[in-house]
């Protein structure tokens, strides 16, 4: 059974984000250093994006800070949550530009303004077969009490037929080897994960779908909660992708790895 929620276990191990600072998360390894690497999400039928998790870090990210500025000026929180439990508020401060997924995506000129300029750059969008390069389109963000809030830069044109579902970017080109089969792989860091004591897991196995050497790319995700969300027949809570090194002893070592709580655990 696969550990569904691991996030404070992977932040007292200091591996969640490895490094903050204004480009992105870095990735702590010889083979990937100085690279800038994001998790992607295709949050609705409509709507693929990079995502940065809000507000998770010990140390606050360039997108928090200008976030939580904004925040502090406009009551963008307060007007949205509000107008969530009461329909006779109007909703002030924001435009909902999706709400055909999880989250109601939503919109701020200012936030956009300030954050769009540490994006405004062509990013390798990787996928399960292939890449692709693009460039972020909007500044959105998703707000919830329960679950994971998070800063959304849409992407638009990525083949899924050709380069399968995406699932991460990064500011540099990175070689990576397509193989065919991690079974072995797998199977460790599988292991790995179901060593970890978690209060909420699921059935989602993670995936290995590239590698470079020693380090294997992965995904822990279903794909259909984009489409349908419902506590009564969701079964991933918890889409999370991930880089591990194998080590010559056979040992298995998380080098990054992110995920998002749709579950909402804060309010269970």
């Amino acid at each position: 059974m696969r550990s569904l929620y691991l996030l404070s276990t992977l932040i007292i191990l200091g591996i969640l984000h490895p490094t903050q600072n204004a480009a992105a998360t870095g990735i702590n390894d010889k083979v990937l250093k100085g690279n800038a690497v994001y998790s992607i999400y295709e949050l609705s039928p409509k709507t693929t994006a990079i995502v940065i998790n809000y507000a998770e870090t010990d140390s606050a990210t360039v997108f928090d800070k200008i976030f939580d500025r904004i925040e502090e000026q406009d009551s963008i929180k307060a007007n949205w949550f509000y107008s969530q439990f009461d329909e006779a508020i109007p909703i002030r401060g924001v435009q909902i530009v999706d709400s055909l997924g999880v989250y109601s995506l939503l919109y701020n000129e200012k936030v956009e303004k300030e954050m769009k300029p540490h994006v405004e750059k062509d990013f390798y969008v990787y996928g399960t077969k292939g890449f692709d390069v693009l460039k972020p389109q909007k500044v959105i963000f998703g707000l919830d009490e329960c679950k994971t809030n998070i800063f959304a830069f849409t992407l638009n044109g990525f083949d899924s037929s050709k380069n399968g579902k995406p699932i991460f970017a990064s500011d540099k080109k990175i070689e990576l080897v397509y193989g065919r089969n991690y079974k072995e792989a797998e199977a460790k860091i599988n292991d790995y994960y179901s060593n970890i004591e978690a209060d909420y897991a699921d059935n989602i196995p993670t995936k290995v779908y590239a590698n470079i050497g020693n380090l294997y790319f992965t995904y822990t995700d279903d794909f259909k909660w984009r489409d349908t969300f419902s506590f009564d027949n969701t079964e991933c809570f918890f889409p999370s992708r991930a880089i591990f090194r194998l080590e010559k002893d056979g040992t298995v070592v998380p080098v990054w790895t992110d995920g998002l709580d749709l579950f909402g655990i804060p309010c269970n």
